[in-house]
């Protein structure tokens, strides 16, 4: 008995001193024996390697990478807990949601030592977190103790090579945190984001429950997506209902009231909203959508409530004012909304939707300042029965220009979104000279085939369409072909008007346009085609043909406070002066305008020459600009200053390559005879550059734009470097 309690205690003490010189000891396990005590190997070093941040690349440690995961319930505090980890060098544990059955958005991450790591607690985003997680190894191969991925911090490798990322199921905890979210914006008001904010859109060619944008479409406008029978959240606020449709390849798409929703692929951060009205096909999902889009074979689209009943606009009202109360508003009621409440329209609602206060203090919905009605005699979804009532009510489309406008500018048409649209001189009626490069830089507004392109209150002209070369539709106004310009960043900006004196903002009553004829080149009419003159005993801002003169070269002349403009190609300022007898005479560059009373239809010139003091009046190519400290100088038909080059010779530029792109030449077309204007009394010239194109001279010097001037009457390129000055007349 003796014999055998010395046997235990000795091999009790010799274990204990096999503890103590073996160091730490691994947490015990449930084995029946204890696990013999083994010493932990030295950290391995992280390799050096070059860093590709765009794509890091697997990082391949040595052979014990390892992660040992288990199902388990989403913590309170939102934590997942991994059993057990074994890394070869310094890392990081993260842990990715589930997309398309692979690792996707990463959901959190928890720094690992070299050797084995026990319960590694992680904290994760609940709002992406999926029913299965993938707990994935990465290495720490740049910045110590700072994550890097995308970067250095690339994923760990077993020693098969196989990436570390073993899948685990969330067996609850999941409480429904909301995929969908509220943001906000001034001009917008309340709109869906997805969980991380990122802005989320409708498409006005799909229908309820229905994908239309597949192929090209879905590269830009990528659907939201889930796991097939995912849980569907949305945050506070939102009210409607969210479910899902199948998509052609599928893919399950997030629907809001049925209606599909999208990411717009450049929006760059949460709260861009740059995709709203794009193709004014596009929208931002709001959260309760006040006006949607109707159709029918006979009227095309127009404007509908949520419920599908039609909305009416009469045209006895005035802009931000209805007119009809009383018995009028029994048979009309008007579209209410709680005051201060924003109205909102569905993707293809483009235009501004707005409320306006009624006479009994109700707030009445208004669509481009035009206040919206039912009408009483309308029974379900799709009833038209108000349209053209006593030929003043009728259904809203959604309008395809509108006006927009400037204090510069006056009056100018716009498309529903409010981004300016041009004309271009060089176009003809009905048919487009805007081709490849020039279509690059001015974009056609295009429309539908068959649809019919619908103008805002108070366009007095007609919207139709033409056939472009490669088949698409182009809106013109007027005949004339609309465009864009690719430098206008916002709605409102004009940057292409005057662009190379041949593209100007499109104007919905322009009263001069360009003529011509082989003879005399370009030279102004009026609308009708008539032809425009001046008189050369005028003084800029004074007409001095009165009585019998006034009888046989009658004025052209505007209603008083009208501002005349002109369609593109009549650059320089049209204006106006109040002749002898109070009537407005239009002037051009400062010079009345006259008609010739022998000149019997569009294209007569029969004026031309009368006297020897009466003649065409072209569009100027250079004119008189002045400064009080440079007094009088030379400027193109716009007003922008130009300059000459003391080290040109005469007919001859010297100014290529680089200096040409900081001192652009002032150009024409092959066979285009420059025009002075009134004051230029040099000689107007032409000579060809080395690169073949066609620069303007004055009295033999060519002439130049400066880079810097920013607006007509800069004159930033006077003195530069001691060989650059503005042309004296």
């Amino acid at each position: 008995m003796r014999k055998r309690m010395g046997l235990w205690i000795g091999l009790m003490l010799f274990g204990l001193v096999l503890v103590s010189c073996g160091g730490s000891a691994p947490a015990p396990t449930a084995t029946p024996a204890p696990e013999p005590v083994v010493e932990e190997p030295e950290p391995t070093a992280v390799p050096t390697q070059e860093v590709v941040q765009e794509e890091p690349e697997v990082v391949e440690t040595a052979v014990t990478n390892a992660v040992t995961v288990a199902d388990q319930e989403l913590s309170a505090d939102n934590t997942v807990t991994i059993a057990r980890v074994t890394a070869d060098v310094p890392g990081w544990l993260v842990i990715h949601a589930q997309a398309d059955g692979k690792p996707g958005p990463i959901l959190g991450y928890a720094p690992v030592q070299a050797g084995d790591n026990s319960d590694v607690v992680v904290q994760i985003d609940p709002s992406g977190a999926t029913e299965t997680l993938y707990a994935m190894l990465h290495v720490d191969a740049g910045a110590v103790g700072e994550y890097e991925f995308p970067g250095a911090d690339g994923p760990a490798t077993d020693a098969e090579g196989n990436v570390v990322t073993p899948p685990f199921n969330l067996t609850g905890g999941l409480t429904g945190e909301p995929m969908l979210l509220l943001a906000e914006n001034d001009t917008l008001g309340s709109y869906l984001t997805d969980a991380a904010g990122m802005t989320l859109y409708t498409f006005a060619r799909d229908l309820p429950g229905t994908s239309n944008c597949y192929d090209q479409c879905a590269v830009n406008w990528p659907p939201l997506l889930v796991e097939d029978g995912a849980a569907l959240t949305a945050g506070d606020g939102i009210s409607g209902e969210l479910g899902t449709t199948a998509r052609d390849d599928n893919s399950v798409q997030v629907t809001y009231n049925g209606w599909p929703l999208y990411y717009w692929v450049n929006d760059a951060a949460p709260g861009d909203t740059t995709g709203h009205n794009v193709g004014n096909v596009w929208a931002v999902a709001y959260p309760e959508t006040l006006v949607f889009l109707d159709s029918s074979e006979e009227l095309g689209s127009f404007l509908v409530d949520k419920e599908g009943m039609t909305l009416y606009r009469f045209n006895s009202d005035e802009p931000d004012k209805s007119n009809c109360y009383d018995q009028c508003a029994t048979n009309w009621p008007p579209l209410l909304v709680e005051d201060g409440q924003m109205p909102t329209g569905n993707a293809g609602v483009v235009g501004q939707l707005g409320t306006i206060a009624r006479d009994d203090g109700a707030v009445q919905v208004t669509y481009e300042g035009m206040p919206l009605y039912y009408w009483v005699d309308d029974e379900g979804p799709g009833d038209t029965n108000g349209q053209g009532v006593n030929d003043v009510w009728f259904v809203v489309p959604p309008y395809t220009v509108r006006l927009g406008g400037s204090d510069a500018l006056g009056n100018f048409l716009v498309d529903a979104a409010g981004w300016t649209l041009y004309t271009f001189s060089r176009d003809v009626p009905g048919t487009s000279s805007c081709y490849d490069q020039c279509a690059l830089a001015w974009p056609p507004l295009l429309a539908q085939a068959g649809e019919i392109p619908v103008t805002g209150f108070g366009i007095p002209g007609d919207l139709g369409t033409t056939e472009r070369e490669d088949g698409t539709i182009q809106v013109t106004y007027n005949g004339w072909p609309l465009y864009y310009w690719v430098n206008d960043e916002a709605p409102g900006d004009t940057t292409g008007h005057n662009v190379g004196n041949v593209w100007a903002v499109a104007y919905p009553d322009p009263l001069v346009f360009l003529g011509g004829s082989e003879e005399l080149g370009n030279f102004l009419v009026d609308s009708a085609g008539m032809t425009l003159y001046r008189f050369n005993l005028d003084d800029p801002g004074a007409s001095n043909c009165v009585d019998q003169c006034a009888v046989n070269w009658p004025p052209l002349l505007v209603e008083e406070g009208r501002v005349p403009t002109g369609n593109a190609g009549v650059v320089g300022p049209l204006g106006t002066i109040e002749r002898d007898d109070g009537t407005i005479q239009v002037t051009y560059q400062g010079m009345p305008l006259y008609y010739w009373v022998d000149d019997a239809a569009p294209g007569d010139t029969n004026g031309q020459g009368v006297n020897n003091v009466w003649f065409v009046a072209p569009p100027y190519t250079v004119r008189l600009g002045s400064s009080e400290e440079l007094g009088d100088f030379l400027v193109d038909g716009s007003g922008m200053t130009l300059y000459m080059f003391t080290n040109d010779e005469a007919n001859v530029s010297n100014c290529t390559d680089q200096c040409a792109v900081n001192w652009p030449p002032l150009l024409v077309q092959a066979g285009e005879a420059p025009v002075p204007g009134f004051g230029v009394t040099g000689e107007l010239g032409v000579i060809m550059r080395d690169d073949e194109t066609l620069q303007v001279t004055y009295n033999g010097l060519p002439l130049y734009h400066w880079v810097n001037d920013a607006a007509p009457g800069d004159t930033t390129g006077q003195g530069v470097n001691d060989v650059w000055f503005v042309v004296s007349p």
